[in-house]
């Protein structure tokens, strides 16, 4: 449906991508994940059609359209600011395009009305935009993105200027949305909890640069770099050169894995007596902090011969201070690319 083939542009002398290669598949959603100032924004502006000067090739439906005007791709975007018109009340903010294309005016308000359904906003439709909370303001915003019936949406952080209890609750709804009305769609964020709960697939990027691409449980599960380990909150990357190291990996039963420079010690392969299997031994370690999330505890703790370690238990142990055994499962042990 969308392929980009090794995509580039720079802002004179700032390289902002290099080579950008995915595609999408219909109906499906993917995530381009990663820090402020990665590139992520400049390929979706460049998919739009809103930056032209650029290397490479955006093809869809096995047509470049490269030179393809913004209006004329059937593109529907949505913006972290959602650009709403003050002015109008809600039906006519999710109207406005279809005026534009010349529906009429019977056309006009089935369609606004069945969208008000799907974004949860029925009787909504005289509504002052003004009036509206951030997260309602933002399903008017998506609904006037759906109304032209867009051959693919584009969501550039859609929720950050939401707080985090509500992007939570709006990432699944968006989702649902997006998937019941069968559509296609690039979705902007630098949140991963964001890019788990709305992706089919995620590229995660740097520096103008794909870093890895896969579903979310690929991307989370088996990180392909130190940069992409790091960026998802998973901080046990070590260097296979450090003999403290060594001694770590020999107790999880595996110290002579990974051959490259950095590795992953995956937290969730890091266990207490449960966790207990016929190739391992304990290693014990002092419990360093204790952080209490609701359902769960995120604890580091240190060794007396390694590095520290991070993972989440769902009881706390012991006390802060105290020492504890853990068990690191050999699959737990990932090599990581430079």
């Amino acid at each position: 449906m969308l392929q980009l083939e090794r995509v580039s542009h720079a802002y004179g002398d700032i390289v902002s991508l290099r080579d950008v290669s995915l595609d999408l598949e219909p109906g499906e959603i993917l995530c381009l994940l990663g820090p402020s100032g990665c590139g992520k924004t400049t390929l979706l502006r460049i998919i739009a059609g809103l930056e032209t000067d650029y290397d490479g090739a955006v093809i869809f439906d096995r047509e470049d359209i490269g030179a393809v005007p913004v209006h004329r791709r059937g593109f529907g975007l949505m913006f972290q600011d959602f650009a709403l018109f003050p002015h109008l009340a809600t039906a006519d903010n999710i109207a406005y395009g279809l005026k534009r294309l010349g529906f009429n005016r019977e056309e006009i308000g089935e369609k606004v009305q069945r969208l008000l359904q799907r974004v949860g906003l029925e009787g909504f439709d005289k509504r002052d935009v003004a009036s509206l909370s951030g997260g309602q303001k933002q399903r008017v915003a998506l609904a006037r993105s759906l109304a032209p019936n867009p051959r693919l949406l584009m969501l550039d952080e859609p929720l950050g200027s939401l707080d985090a209890q509500l992007r939570d609750q709006l990432a699944l709804e968006l989702r649902q949305i997006i998937k019941s009305a069968g559509l296609s769609a690039i979705y902007v964020t630098h949140d991963h909890r964001e890019a788990y709960a709305v992706a089919d697939r995620i590229a995660v990027m740097n520096i103008g640069s794909v870093r890895q691409h896969g579903s979310p449980r690929q991307v989370y599960r088996r990180p392909a770099c130190a940069f992409v380990a790091r960026f998802l909150g998973l901080h046990n990357v070590f260097t296979t050169g450090d003999g403290r190291l060594t001694s770590l990996l020999g107790h999880a039963g595996d110290g002579s894995r990974g051959t490259g420079s950095t590795i992953l010690i995956h937290p969730s392969g890091i266990r207490l007596e449960s966790g207990r299997t016929d190739d391992t031994t304990p290693t014990e370690v002092t419990l360093e902090t204790a952080v209490f999330r609701g359902e769960s505890y995120d604890l580091t703790a240190t060794t007396d011969f390694g590095p520290r370690l991070s993972f989440s238990v769902r009881e706390l142990p012991v006390n802060v201070g105290e020492k504890l055994n853990v068990y690191i499962l050999p699959d737990a042990i990932i090599p990581l690319e430079d």
